[in-house]
C-alpha cells in the first residue's frame, strides 16, 4: 500500500511538473511578452520577429534615428489603401503604451492569419481595406534612459544627463528624449503659446528652443506626411482619460465628437473638456488636428502612481479596455478614405475560350486600365503561381515559362526579359489584381476588350503544329576527275 502511494505521489509530480511546462510552451508561441519590462532591444527583436513570421501582412522601416543612434520603427500592418496611425512612448516613462502597440500588431496578424475574427470584428476584410500603421516607440533614447540608467549612454554626456535631471541618479521619472526635450511639447501646433515652460532642458517640461528641432519630431512628422493617415492615436500614460479635441473648427466637431463617444464606450476613459485642451498645444494629435484636419485621439492609460512608469501588473487590464480600439480606428478610418475616394472600380466580365469565368470579381476596369485576377487565368494556362510574403513577389511557372511582378510596381518580368506594365499589380478586396495585357503578353493568348461593355475575351493560343519535314531530292555529284601530276583539271 505504501509503494502504492509512493507511486501515486510520483505521478502526481510528474503531472504538475509537466503543466507549468505546457502553459510555458503555450505563451512561448506568442512572440510579444507584455509581462515584461519593454525594452527597446526586446521591441527590435519582436518587430523582427513578426514580420518574419507574418510576412504576408507587417512590413517595418525605420524612420529615422534619434541623436544616440537608435532606429524609430514603424510597423505596417495590413494592405489596405486607406491607412490610420497608432503610436506610443513620446514620454519615455510611458513605454507600456508601447506593449500596447505591440500586442494589437500580434494579435491582429495571427487572427488574420487564422482567418478568424477578433472581438466580433472581420479582421481580413478591415486589414484587405486599411493598413494600420504603428510607431510604437516614438521616444527610444528617453525609454532607454528611463529603464537603464547611464549606463547605456556614452560617459562623457552623463554629468549633463544628471544635470538635466536635478542632479539625481535615478531616471525612473524621466519623460524627456535624452536631450533634456520632451518630444510632446514640441510640434507646430500653437508652440509658443505653451505655458508651464522649462526654458533649459530638463527630465520634463521643456518645449526646446524652436518647434520641430528634436529627430523624434521630425521623423514623426514626415511619416505622418507619408502614410497620410485618416485618424490617429497616440497613446500615453496615466489617467484613463482621453484628449480628442484642439481647437477642432465647428464643422468637424460633430464627427469628431461622435468617435469620442465611442471610444469612451470601448474604454471607459473620460473625456478631456475641450476648454480645458484649448490652452495646451505641442502634442502630436494637437498638431494632427489643426494640420491636417482630421480625427486624434490621445488615451492616457493606467492610473497614475507617482512621477513613474506604471507596472507591468497594469497591463491586463488597460488591454481589455483597449484592444478591440485599433480594428475599430481602422474600420472608422476606412470609411472616411472612401468617403472622400468614391470607387471608380466597374465590375467586367471575363471570358476564357468563351466560358465566363464565376465566382469572386474576376475583372475590373479603373481609370481605363482593365484589371483581371490573374490566378483563374495562369493557372487553367497551366502555370503554378507562388506568393513571396516578404516581397509581395508573385512567381508563376508553367510549359510556356516564367512570369514574375510584384505589388505596386510596374516592372515585371517574362521568361527573364523584363517589362514595364500599363499599371501596377494591386490589391482589391484581398485579392491580387494585375492588367490584363500582362496575361496576354505571358501566355500569348489572343485578348479582345469590348469597348461597349469592358467585358474581357481571352482565347487560348493555338498549338502550333510542326509541318513534317520533307526530304528534298538529292542533288547530283560531279565525279572527282584525278589530277595527274603536274596538271591542273578543268573545271567541269
Amino acid at each position: 500500500m505504501k509503494k502504492l502511494s509512493m507511486t501515486l505521489m510520483a505521478l502526481i509530480l510528474i503531472v504538475l511538473s509537466l503543466a507549468p511546462a505546457g502553459r510555458l510552451q503555450a505563451a512561448g508561441s506568442q512572440i510579444v511578452n507584455p509581462s515584461v519590462t519593454y525594452t527597446y532591444g526586446v521591441l527590435t527583436q519582436d518587430i523582427r520577429a513578426l514580420a518574419a513570421k507574418y510576412p504576408d501582412i507587417i512590413e517595418y522601416k525605420s524612420i529615422g534615428k534619434t541623436l544616440y543612434g537608435r532606429e524609430i520603427w514603424a510597423v505596417g500592418l495590413g494592405s489596405g489603401s486607406a491607412t490610420v496611425f497608432f503610436n506610443g512612448s513620446h514620454h519615455a516613462r510611458e513605454w507600456l503604451t508601447t506593449t500596447i502597440n505591440m500586442q494589437m500588431i500580434e494579435q491582429y496578424a495571427a487572427a488574420y492569419t487564422e482567418n478568424r475574427k477578433f472581438e466580433g470584428y472581420d479582421v481580413r476584410d478591415i486589414l484587405s481595406k486599411t493598413k494600420i500603421w504603428f510607431v510604437p516607440m516614438v521616444n527610444p533614447d528617453g525609454v532607454t534612459l528611463q529603464q537603464t540608467g547611464l549606463q547605456s549612454f556614452p560617459t562623457h554626456v552623463h554629468q549633463a544627463l544628471i544635470t538635466m535631471n536635478d542632479g539625481s541618479r535615478n531616471f525612473k521619472r524621466w519623460k524627456a528624449n535624452a536631450q533634456g526635450v520632451d518630444p510632446n511639447r514640441q510640434y507646430d501646433a500653437n508652440w509658443k503659446e505653451l505655458i508651464n515652460n522649462y526654458y533649459y532642458p530638463h527630465w520634463m517640461g521643456h518645449k526646446g528652443k524652436a518647434p520641430m528641432t528634436a529627430k523624434e519630431n521630425k521623423a514623426m512628422v514626415a511619416f505622418t506626411y507619408e502614410i497620410d493617415p485618416e485618424i490617429a492615436v497616440s497613446y500615453h500614460s496615466a489617467g484613463r482619460i482621453l484628449y480628442w479635441n484642439f481647437r477642432t473648427p465647428a464643422v468637424n466637431y460633430a464627427r469628431d465628437k461622435r468617435l469620442a463617444d465611442l471610444f469612451t464606450a470601448f474604454t471607459g476613459y473620460s473625456q478631456v473638456s475641450p476648454s480645458y485642451n484649448s490652452n495646451g498645444g505641442g502634442g502630436y494629435t494637437d498638431w494632427f488636428i489643426q494640420k491636417l484636419g482630421r480625427p486624434a485621439f490621445t488615451p492616457e492609460i493606467g492610473i497614475k502612481n507617482g512621477e513613474t512608469n506604471l507596472p507591468v501588473s497594469a497591463f491586463n487590464e488597460e488591454w481589455r479596455r483597449n484592444k478591440k480600439i485599433g480594428l475599430w480606428i481602422a474600420q472608422e478610418g476606412y470609411a472616411l478614405w472612401a468617403a472622400k475616394n468614391k470607387s471608380t472600380v466597374k465590375p467586367v466580365s471575363v471570358f476564357l475560350d468563351g466560358k465566363k469565368i464565376e465566382g469572386k470579381l474576376a475583372a475590373f476596369n479603373e481609370d481605363g486600365v482593365t484589371y483581371v485576377s490573374y490566378k483563374p487565368l495562369l493557372t487553367a494556362f497551366g502555370y503554378k503561381p507562388t506568393w513571396q510574403g516578404s516581397s509581395k513577389t508573385v512567381t508563376a511557372t508553367g510549359t510556356s515559362g516564367t512570369l514574375r511582378f510584384t505589388l505596386g510596381k510596374t516592372d515585371a518580368e517574362i521568361n527573364g526579359k523584363k517589362v514595364t506594365l500599363t499599371a501596377a499589380p494591386r490589391l482589391y478586396e484581398d485579392v491580387i489584381y494585375v492588367p490584363v495585357r500582362l496575361i496576354n503578353q505571358a501566355t500569348g493568348a489572343a485578348l479582345t476588350i469590348y469597348p461597349d461593355t469592358g467585358a474581357v475575351s481571352i482565347k487560348s493560343p493555338v498549338p502550333v503544329t510542326p509541318k513534317p519535314i520533307v526530304p528534298s531530292e538529292p542533288v547530283p555529284t560531279q565525279p572527282v576527275q584525278p589530277q595527274v601530276s603536274g596538271e591542273v583539271q578543268p573545271t567541269p
